[in-house]
């Protein structure tokens, strides 16, 4: 009986991350794109109130309360490092919700995010001197082109809409390609701003090791900034998502307030999910629970929320997601021939 309860455990162990990251990230996703139906400029909201949620869980790690007053405790990484982090991280984790309030759909929002490798190469090459491989670089081909197909289908279908007249708020068709390509530029950016973060983190966490958590702590301190400047169109969104209507006829709740609290209560989940599936099983294994994660996550946006899809995405979510695993399937095979010798 002891042996079978271990063995539970143990797996327990296992399932519970893979659970945490999926049951997570993916409800993240659908409580987000509820919220924007009810707001479509809801982004920043989201972002800040995320940002206020993890800042506030790891409050008492990082601040006490002393006779003198309340003070932070004593740093292990460099202010410029921190703060070089922290621009970044927050230019990034603002940028990449204000997307959605350009026409972009969860799905294509998805997609690019999944892209990643691509910017990653080319930052890493030009800014960083590394080196790739085969590998890699056919990748960043197949990626590539993935990105091209997304956007090019994405196009068709805003330019079929805006001859239908079924956007709503824009009506000429002119303007609606002009806010649709500004959305693409901006996730163009969140894609090599990701990219920069990545290398960045790599060298700082070398540098100043078990700093993780600091980093996350204070970037999300950082964050507070941009906060007061969008005040004016956070408390807009905020009054519409009050303004919503009631979840459900005996919960009097705003449906747009409990969908912010369910967004941030899951993104949280999905998040200590990563940490803790990278505590126990490879980096391949993260890597391949990830990218099936968020193919799963287009999937069900677009049957759910009867999202606009083409031949393109389909064709586009092949080549990203095919692309994205070459590197993956480059290190199984490494880690097997490693263990044949």
């Amino acid at each position: 009986k002891f042996r079978i309860l271990v063995r539970a455990m143990l797996a327990w162990s296992v399932i519970r991350p893979f659970l945490m990251v999926f049951g997570g990230c993916m409800s993240s996703i659908v409580s987000m794109e509820y919220i924007l139906q009810i707001d479509p400029s809801a982004g920043n909201l989201v972002t800040c109130t995320e940002f206020v949620f993890v800042m506030l869980q790891s409050l008492p790690q990082y601040v006490t309360v002393k006779s003198t007053g309340i003070c932070f405790e004593e740093r292990v990484a460099s202010d410029k490092s921190h703060l070089v982090h922290g621009v970044v991280w927050v230019s990034m984790s603002v940028l990449v919700n204000v997307a959605y309030g350009y026409n972009i759909s969860v799905p294509i929002h998805t997609l690019f995010r999944s892209c990643n490798v691509v910017s990653s190469v080319i930052v890493g090459w030009l800014f960083f001197g590394v080196s790739y491989g085969p590998c890699q670089l056919i990748s960043v081909v197949l990626v590539t082109c993935g990105i091209f197909l997304a956007t090019i289908g994405d196009a068709s279908v805003l330019c079929v809409q805006c001859e239908n007249g079924i956007l709503g708020a824009l009506t000429n068709a002119k303007d609606d390609m002009r806010v649709w390509a500004v959305g693409i530029g901006i996730l163009l950016l969140v894609l090599f701003l990701q990219a920069f973060l990545g290398h960045i983190q790599r060298i700082f966490y070398d540098r100043f090791p078990n700093t993780s958590d600091e980093f996350m702590f204070f970037s999300h301190v950082y964050a507070l900034i941009p906060t007061f400047l969008m005040a004016q169109g956070l408390m807009s969104s905020l009054s519409n998502l009050t303004a919503s209507r009631p979840i459900a006829p005996w919960v009097p709740l705003p449906s747009g307030l409990v969908y912010l609290l369910a967004n941030n209560i899951t993104q949280s989940i999905c998040i200590r999910g990563v940490f803790a599936l990278s505590a126990v099983v490879s980096p391949l294994s993260v890597n391949l629970t990830l990218s099936v994660r968020k193919f799963s996550s287009v999937v069900f946006s677009v049957i759910w929320f009867n999202n606009p899809w083409t031949g393109l995405h389909s064709l586009a979510t092949l080549f990203i997601f095919g692309g994205s695993s070459v590197p993956i399937m480059e290190m199984w095979l490494n880690s097997r021939k490693a263990k044949e010798q």
